[in-house]
């Protein structure tokens, strides 16, 4: 198989080692190739029709005008998140069957079985916290010059930590309303750094978010209440606790990016490609979730999804 990447910063270079490694040959679309580097390619459109699938990892705002530029080719699509930054995107992208947003935490084996717990329990709410800090996040770049602070790469943390956000909804359902609350921003970047979102779920119970990339503490943790029961996740700890039992794990943040490939590719093979937990028919709810968090953190108010 060959797979055309958009992007070659550390996203994507994540998604070649592993493709490599599952015997896919990479090459990387771009504007100016180096012609040393034999992975580097132009935009070529006989090697695009040989090309079995993309993946675009450019900057979170560079997402719509790429999508718009591959589609024609009728191949799948692997989006990195968040899918766009723009709130209007037309029907022929929306009802693209081969599609894929890479929201890999629902391949995450602790969020599977901790989904598959909580299902038909009586829920009455989830409290998500991420929380790092951007200057020392990426250690090998200016966090200045880095998309996530960027507005016009589509940063900020609503689109950069929007993991949380969609497995909220993967693991507590429908949201039919948002408030978002910026907190002071610490970093003297043009976008938010520190947010508190309240998601108010379709099935009357509420989630509270906390994403701030504007911490020096590094934290990331969800705690779903039940009525009978919490089930705790870290995402640096291989276990899940509850009140009652602790489930220990086995696995690492690549293993979990590698879960994902292998599923898309076993996707892609079997031709199943609208089972995929993150085909974009299924995504298309956190999508206007996201959306609506930014519109209700511009507008200071309740906003309700349509």
């Amino acid at each position: 198989m060959i797979c055309c990447i958009i992007g070659k910063g550390s996203i994507g270079n994540r998604h070649a080692k592993i493709l490599e490694n599952l015997n896919v040959k990479v090459k990387f679309i771009r504007r100016n190739p180096v012609r040393e580097k034999k992975n580097e390619i132009s935009f070529n459109y006989k090697y695009m029709n040989k090309t079995n699938f993309f993946i675009i990892a450019n900057p979170s705002s560079l997402h719509l005008i790429t999508i718009k530029k591959i589609i024609k080719f009728n191949k799948p699509i692997f989006v990195e998140k968040p899918f766009v930054t723009q709130r209007k995107f037309s029907s022929t992208i929306k009802n693209f069957k081969k599609m894929f947003v890479l929201y890999q935490m629902r391949f995450d084996p602790r969020i599977k079985f901790i989904k598959k717990k909580i299902a038909n329990k009586k829920i009455i709410k989830g409290n998500f916290i991420w929380k790092t800090y951007l200057p020392t996040w990426h250690s090998y770049e200016n966090y200045k010059k880095s998309y996530a602070s960027k507005k016009n790469l589509g940063g900020g943390v609503i689109f950069t930590m929007s993991h949380e956000i969609d497995m909220a909804i993967f693991l507590l359902g429908k949201v039919k309303k948002v408030f978002v609350k910026k907190i002071r921003n610490k970093l003297k970047i043009d976008v938010e750094d520190n947010v508190k979102i309240k998601l108010y779920h379709e099935k009357n119970y509420s989630t509270n978010l906390q994403l701030s990339f504007a911490s020096k503490k590094n934290e990331r943790n969800f705690n779903i209440e039940l009525e009978n029961d919490n089930y705790y996740w870290n995402f640096f700890k291989n276990k899940v606790q509850t009140k009652y039992k602790n489930y220990n794990f086995r696995l690492n943040n690549d293993g979990i990016y590698k879960k994902q490939m292998k599923k898309l590719l076993s996707n892609l093979n079997k031709k199943n490609y609208t089972e995929s937990e993150i085909n974009l028919k299924k995504i298309l709810h956190t999508q206007d979730v996201i959306n609506a968090c930014i519109e209700s953190l511009n507008r200071r108010k309740i906003v309700t999804i349509n």
